[in-house]
């Protein structure tokens, strides 16, 4: 039982179990999940009629703002997490919320995937972010330990290699993977 955090300027959490994945974070499209880059995430329907409603937008535009001018982008200073990180550590109120709904958001789909698969022996993290912020590893894994997750802070300092961050003992196993889409995509083509 496996929970996959693929997190990056586009994000998908996968739950895996046996191998095989039972749900997934993506809808139709990349827009359903957790707040990313430029994209919203998870947001209620409703919210698009009063939007548009209130802006005059056509749903080609609502939906451009959404993909577009959303998430990281839309809440605070830029869409690349470095920039978010550091304006948050600047003080920058914006940016602390965009970082904390992010990570609120991907907790949120760990405990479900680990209820729906009835626990979780692994957390993964890969992906731009997921590979190379370790203080988003963090705050993603905070409060998380009465599944079992616990990482061993000096093991997360790792960047962009494979690692096992999980404390010693610890009932989950947390790791970093390097992904390598181009690969994948090539040996799916």
């Amino acid at each position: 039982r496996i929970i996959t955090c693929h997190l990056g300027n586009g994000s998908s959490i996968a739950a895996v179990d046996q191998g095989k994945v039972v749900d997934t974070s993506m809808g139709l499209t990349p827009l359903e999940g957790v707040l990313m880059g430029t994209r919203s995430g998870d947001v209620d329907p409703a919210v698009l009629e009063y939007i548009m409603d209130n802006t005059g937008m056509d749903i080609h535009q609502m939906l451009n703002c959404l993909n577009k001018k959303s998430g990281f982008a839309g809440l605070s200073c830029s869409s690349d997490m470095r920039d978010v990180n550091k304006a948050a550590e600047e003080g920058n109120k914006d940016a602390q919320l965009a970082l904390d709904m992010w990570a609120y958001g991907i907790r949120k789909y760990i405990g479900a995937y680990a209820a729906a698969m009835g626990g979780i022996d692994a957390l993964i993290f890969t992906a731009g972010i997921g590979e190379n912020d370790a203080a988003g590893r963090a705050k993603v894994c905070e409060g998380l330990s009465f599944l079992g997750i616990e990482i061993d802070e000096a093991k997360n300092k790792v960047r962009g290699e494979e690692a096992c961050i999980s404390k010693d003992g610890a009932p989950v196993q947390v790791w970093v993977i390097p992904t390598n889409e181009e690969l994948a995509i090539a040996l799916d083509t």
